[in-house]
């Protein structure tokens, strides 16, 4: 198989993610995931992204707040 088989997969190797366009924020992070690999990944301060090294991003189910309507 050859490297320039899927380009997009090549811009992830050299460090290009593209985040999924509704990031998550968390205690000062921005959370997402790369929508062309399906990677984790935190933007630093300078606002680019990265993959987080000997880190992993734990993605719990959102769970609505307050009482359930008719309860």
């Amino acid at each position: 198989m050859s490297i320039w088989s899927n380009p997009a997969e090549l811009l992830c190797r050299l460090g290009r993610h593209k985040p999924a366009p509704d990031p998550v924020w968390n205690r000062g992070y921005w959370f997402s995931s790369c929508t062309r690999c399906g990677l984790d990944l935190v933007r630093t301060a300078a606002g680019r992204w990265h993959v987080p090294k000997g880190r992993k991003v734990v993605w719990k189910q959102k769970r609505p707040r307050g009482k359930r309507p008719g309860k």
